[in-house]
């Protein structure tokens, strides 16, 4: 574990012998990777644990030292002192998701095909294998975007500790994609390991379509960026040299998998459900969200006017910062 001088900041990777697997198998060992902001739990007036999207990672604010990930400082338009996660007073904990490339377990090179499928609810129960083990016993918050709003919704409905509330972003208690472009990713991965320059040039154009649809290519636009393109495929460029396809065919098999509406319906616990408007993935009004009966009162769904889709909490973050402040109040 490395921590700074002020406390306020630390990282580290805890591992454990075995994780019981929703397949009947085991990961055995299991790690989680995991960065800390704000003050310890035992110093803070809450604890909140911040679940990253499908292509990020645990590093919500960018560090001083160290590998900076290239999504360093995703949640930084309201996380830090002041802002509506509030490091002032308030404990972060932003674990790296189970199969993702950052430190987690995930599948590798010519191991990667021996990687037992891992679902939304074994990521769950090893972020509470993980809380218990540094010493927390409630959460006052669960906050996820994305990729890590399924997670959120997963706490809501099966925590494995006591949660005060759930905050989802962009995301919903079904999973997208499908086992096709899960199939795709792992032959993309094996070609790259085999040294394909089509591949290589066939992952960066895969996150170009990404950043595109997400959003970011009308951002660069309205920012006035004077070369857009060739900025969304130098951002792309180094994404992919950076995450494996291995995990993203890993987390995206757990996404498409995922369905947690039934579960919704029948849980007590307080949800903020937070989309945006011009979002193409999550959409307000995505019939693929809904559940056969309309959800309880304790989900509270809530449509924020934002103009830069599925990044909008990320690059509109003014626009969410309000919404969050009342979600965690």
């Amino acid at each position: 574990m490395s921590a700074s001088p002020s406390s306020d900041h630390a990282a580290g990777v805890m591992q454990f012998d075995a994780l019981p697997l929703e397949s009947g198998k085991r990961l055995a060992p299991a790690r989680l990777a995991w960065s800390r902001y704000g003050p310890a739990p035992d110093r803070a007036r809450a604890v909140v644990l911040l679940l990253h999207g499908i292509s990020g990672s645990q590093q919500a604010l960018k560090a001083d030292e160290g590998e900076a990930y290239p999504d360093a400082g995703w949640a930084s338009p309201w996380l830090g002192p002041g802002a509506a996660l509030d490091t002032r007073d308030t404990c972060v904990l932003a674990p790296n998701a189970l199969g993702s490339c950052f430190g987690s377990s995930a599948p590798v090179g010519a191991a990667a095909s021996t990687f037992p499928d891992v679902s939304i609810a074994d990521g769950v129960r090893l972020q509470g294998e993980w809380l218990r083990a540094i010493g927390v016993k409630r959460l006052d918050a669960v906050l996820g975007y994305s990729y890590g709003g399924y997670q959120a919704f997963q706490w809501a409905v099966a925590a494995p500790l006591p949660i005060g509330r759930a905050v989802v972003l962009a995301s919903a208690p079904r999973g997208g994609g499908s086992m096709a472009d899960a199939q795709r990713l792992r032959r993309i991965a094996a070609a790259l390991d085999a040294g394909d320059a089509e591949a290589r040039r066939e992952w960066v154009e895969l996150r170009c379509a990404t950043l595109r649809r997400y959003g970011y290519a009308r951002w660069l636009a309205d920012a006035r960026e004077p070369d857009a393109e060739s900025r969304l495929q130098g951002e792309a460029q180094a994404w992919a040299g950076r995450f494996s396809p291995w995990s993203m065919a890993a987390l995206r098999t757990s996404a498409c998998r995922y369905d947690a509406r039934a579960a919704l319906l029948e849980t007590a616990t307080p949800v903020r459900w937070l989309r945006c408007v011009s979002d193409e993935l999550f959409a307000p009004d995505d019939p693929d969200a809904r559940a056969q009966a309309p959800y309880p009162a304790n989900v509270v769904q809530v449509s924020v006017d934002g103009r830069y889709g599925h990044l909008s909490p990320l690059l509109e973050g003014r626009l969410w910062e309000p919404h969050l402040k009342q979600a965690l109040a």
